[in-house]
């Protein structure tokens, strides 16, 4: 008799039967509510302001050409000037 109970506890149930539009519902609204607390969260802390600093200076640094660039720019017009 065990060795029956054990085989019915142990017999995988069909996928569909746990994957119903109620189970969904809730996956949504927990995904939901753990992403508005990350978001304020970040908000909170001032993440935002700290990712836009960031990326302004990243901006400002590939603005200019590097320096060995500017160097070749400049002995190509002292040669194309003379």
């Amino acid at each position: 008799m065990s060795s029956s109970l054990a085989r019915a506890r142990t017999t995988a149930r069909p996928a569909a039967h746990a994957l119903t539009p109620a189970f969904y519902c809730k996956l949504i609204g927990i995904s939901f509510g753990v992403g508005a607390c990350m978001e304020l969260f970040m908000v909170k802390t001032g993440f935002y302001e700290k990712v836009t600093a960031i990326e302004a200076e990243r901006r400002e640094a590939f603005a200019e050409p590097p320096a060995w660039i500017a160097r070749l720019k400049d002995e190509r017009e002292k040669k194309d000037s003379r």
